[in-house]
């Protein structure tokens, strides 16, 4: 069938559009700013959120903004910076991820490690329901605390459950000086073991991360211009300590560094694996990577949150050498206790090993929940991890 847009500008148009597809049973798929929109079965209905742009409402004393749903996460902390603020997220294609997005999702980037996801970050939600109703969780206090947290549930959602209209955050204040140490090793499997050694020592980064091939960590500090050059100096000893090379940028030399460790599995074609282990395991985890890439004659790029377990590998080249190599990484992640999820793969890998892997204990719950918000399967059909 045709599909039909819909580009409602508010909550309740938002939630007639949602009412009248329910009633006419309507599949729907919801769009933001289309950065990580994942591959699922036809709908009949594109509901797209990228006009619900009402303005920002920034509480700089209490340190906490509403942000709608439609707005990109650049747009929102244009607003927030003017009162030196920001929301402390910074996922990929942040220039066009919007709020909604981020949060459907739970997105996040390389400052994860010190700011968490957005589920950390959110403390209040407006959501438009299947039903036509409209409903609001949490508020603008912090430690808003009271009934059921809805607003957490919604994060990591995919927007299965309801549409996301707006949402209020925590911010942080801006840091008045940023600079990364470049610390370099000589084989991938140093990279575990090296985070784990600059995790230890008590020291605020805003970011830990590694990428290969070469094999770098990049340590972020983002904090007073003195503060950061004692932080380095002190986790410079020790990268020193273990075999790294090490040297300091920041400004622009800073700026492009971090644009170009995104661009290894974001800015290229290819099938991107997101693999979630302890942290102790990902020095395993990356020699086993790089063993199979070698061995298939895969292209690969690994970068990753080195201090938390999480890895994001991007393969390419033959379909069936990547469809192996997904594998066998998932057979190892959940022997590990750990996960391995496709965010992006050409829709044959897909449809062979599937976007999420063995079902869990926790997939019978998670049914329950749809079943609650949205029982005729009309939000974002095919994309959750209870219809694997």
């Amino acid at each position: 069938m045709p599909q039909r847009l819909f580009e409602p500008t508010d909550a309740a148009g938002v939630a007639a559009v949602l009412q009248s597809a329910a009633a006419d049973r309507l599949a729907v798929t919801v769009r933001g700013g289309g950065t990580k929109s994942p591959t699922q079965g036809p709908a009949e209905v594109v509901l797209s959120t990228t006009r619900l742009t009402a303005a920002v409402d920034h509480v700089a004393g209490d340190l906490v903004a509403t942000a709608p749903a439609g707005a990109t996460l650049d747009a929102v902390n244009t607003v927030l910076q003017r009162e030196r603020q920001w929301l402390p997220l910074d996922p990929p294609r942040s220039s066009r991820a919007t709020i909604g997005g981020i949060i459907a999702t739970n997105d996040s980037g390389p400052r994860r490690h010190r700011h968490g996801t957005p589920r950390d970050l959110i403390i209040g939600i407006e959501i438009a329901l299947v039903n036509g109703r409209t409903a609001k969780a949490g508020g603008r206090v912090v430690k808003n605390v009271a009934g059921y947290d809805l607003s957490k549930l919604l994060c990591g959602s995919l927007g299965s459950l309801a549409v996301i209209t707006s949402a209020t955050f925590k911010l942080s204040p801006l840091a008045p000086h940023s600079q990364t140490l470049v610390a370099t090793v000589t084989s991938i499997r140093q990279l575990g073991d090296l985070a784990l050694a600059v995790a230890a020592v008590p020291v605020a980064p805003t970011a830990i991360e590694l990428q290969s091939s070469p094999h770098r960590l990049l340590i972020r500090f983002e904090t007073t211009e003195q503060s950061a050059r004692r932080q380095t100096e002190l986790v410079s000893a020790i990268c020193v300590k273990h075999g790294a090379t090490c040297a300091v940028v920041s400004g622009r030399a800073e700026a492009d560094a971090w644009r170009a460790h995104e661009a290894r599995i974001f800015g290229a074609d290819g099938t991107i694996l997101k693999v979630a282990v302890l942290p102790t395991d990902v020095a395993d985890v990356l020699d086993r990577i790089s063993t199979m890439a070698a061995e298939r004659s895969v292209e690969h790029d690994v970068i990753g949150r080195a201090a938390l377990g999480i890895i994001l590998l991007r393969i390419s080249g033959d379909l069936s050498a990547q469809s192996a190599i997904v594998t066998e990484l998932r057979l190892d992640a959940t022997a590990r206790r750990g996960t391995a999820v496709l965010l992006s793969a050409p829709a044959a890998l897909q449809h062979d090993v599937g976007r999420w892997g063995p079902a869990t204990d926790a997939a019978p719950l998670m049914r329950a929940v749809k079943q609650q918000f949205d029982p005729q399967n009309t939000l974002n059909p095919g994309v959750g991890v209870w219809e694997s």
